[in-house]
């Protein structure tokens, strides 16, 4: 929607946190005469100047205007947005209408996506350009208002959903099951995160995700399609980054573990060859890319055990991948938290033949997960505790020289945490 036109409109911020308050700021700025009303809880109100609705939000609240500016966070399937009259529109699609500069690389997937989006904004950084990481993480969308060579956008299925992102170049990194509790399934999650796909001008996908390669048969893309983690492009063998018949780097090569983070920097390498880009300054940034806080983040050694915080991961994929950078059978970790609803057995099942020494669950569904593994007989000790912090302090009672303590909770932090940032310096406090 154009400025010019929302200006004569009566208007609504809806969700006041870090995207909503820069949606404010923005309407503030570009519409100084504006007068639109912030609908948030009591306790988020601020001395902005502009007005708060603190009440319950129902469809006849929501008709008093013409236009709501919905945060990502809020879904839009439930009664209220599915009932109310006026038009509910995002905060990308206001930047998308006014102020696009640049060239947009929207980067989503169940997994991997702040890394990737991260590294990818590192080389570009690094190569020369001026470039901004924007979107899920980094600077919210709405307040990129620069001139910018390209705009990395970390896109979540939140704000993928309702297709106002036209990227020139798109990525998906893969496709699980998440977020079940604001899609409402696991069909839905996907066709959300594909909406990001049919409105970009040229597409990169992952030739090994099972789901990816679903929707393209239902769903083709009209736009250029490219492949990584193929041998054709850029891929993974034993451990090193390839190009076709080229080995590019190994796993020692660079900071990070496992090989799923060398399959996120062979999506990065295929979007510096769509960009006519010289590949070996490329390689040079990854190189000296740095993991981000809380993504397999080596916290200390101490008497011999090593503490890995992995807040970050909030789905079992994630937690298996982290498992995989490890001696399973010297690691202890830590799972549970929100529960939105995603099924775990597979999870258990594939870790039946090589289980970790130990596995503490602990949150809102640690119970189910420490069910599941009881059912499954497998040789490990498992134990649940509603607290983290108990799980951790069995943990580190537990654990022995030469061993590891890995908090990767394959959940939401929700149930007890602000954040996956709060709980992961939770986990760095209660270690040190």
């Amino acid at each position: 929607m154009k400025l010019d036109k929302l200006k004569h409109l009566r208007v609504a911020v809806w969700g006041y946190g870090l995207e909503g308050k820069a949606t404010a700021a923005y309407l503030s700025l570009r519409c100084p005469s504006l007068d639109f009303t912030v609908l948030c809880k009591s306790d988020e109100i601020d001395k902005q100047p502009w007005s708060f609705f603190t009440e319950e939000i129902d469809a006849k609240q929501l008709s008093q205007y013409d236009v709501v500016i919905k945060s990502p966070g809020i879904s839009p399937y439930q009664y209220c947005v599915e009932n109310a009259s006026c038009q509910i529109i995002s905060s990308s699609a206001l930047w998308f209408d006014n102020e696009r500069n640049g060239t947009v690389i929207a980067v989503t997937g169940t997994k991997g996506k702040s890394t990737t989006s991260a590294m990818l904004n590192h080389v570009l950084l690094e190569m020369g350009f001026k470039s901004v990481l924007a979107g899920n993480f980094g600077l919210p969308l709405i307040s990129c208002l620069d001139d910018y060579d390209f705009v990395v956008l970390e896109t979540s299925s939140y704000q993928s959903q309702d297709g106002s992102i036209a990227a020139e170049i798109a990525v998906l990194l893969n496709l699980y099951s998440e977020h079940l509790n604001w899609h409402q399934n696991e069909q839905q999650y996907h066709l959300d995160k594909w909406c990001l796909i049919n409105q970009s001008s040229q597409v990169v996908l992952n030739a090994k995700d099972s789901n990816s390669l679903k929707l393209f048969k239902k769903q083709p893309p009209q736009s250029s399609c490219h492949w990584f983690n193929e041998t054709h492009g850029f891929y993974v063998l034993q451990d090193v980054l390839m190009y076709q018949d080229k080995a590019l780097m190994s796993k020692h090569g660079w900071a990070l573990k496992g090989e799923h983070n060398l399959i996120n920097a062979a999506a990065v390498c295929t979007v510096t060859q769509l960009l006519k880009l010289d590949i070996k300054p490329c390689i040079n940034a990854i190189k000296s890319f740095q993991p981000l806080p809380h993504r397999l983040q080596t916290v200390l050694t101490l008497d011999g055990v090593t503490y890995i915080n992995d807040s970050i991961s909030s789905t079992p994929h994630a937690t298996l991948a982290a498992l995989n950078t490890l001696e399973r059978h010297k690691t202890i970790v830590l799972v549970g938290g929100f529960d939105r609803g995603v099924d775990w057995s597979w999870w258990v099942e594939s870790i039946k033949e090589a289980p970790p020494k130990m596995i503490i669950c602990s949150g809102e569904n640690g119970e189910k997960i420490h069910q599941l593994i009881l059912n499954q007989k497998i040789k490990t000790q498992s134990m649940y505790y509603e607290q983290l912090s108990r799980a951790v302090q069995v943990a580190k009672q537990h654990a022995q020289s030469g061993q590891v303590v890995l908090l990767s909770p394959g959940a939401p932090s929700f149930d007890a945490f602000e954040n996956y940032q709060h709980r992961g310096e939770q986990f760095k406090q209660w270690i040190k």
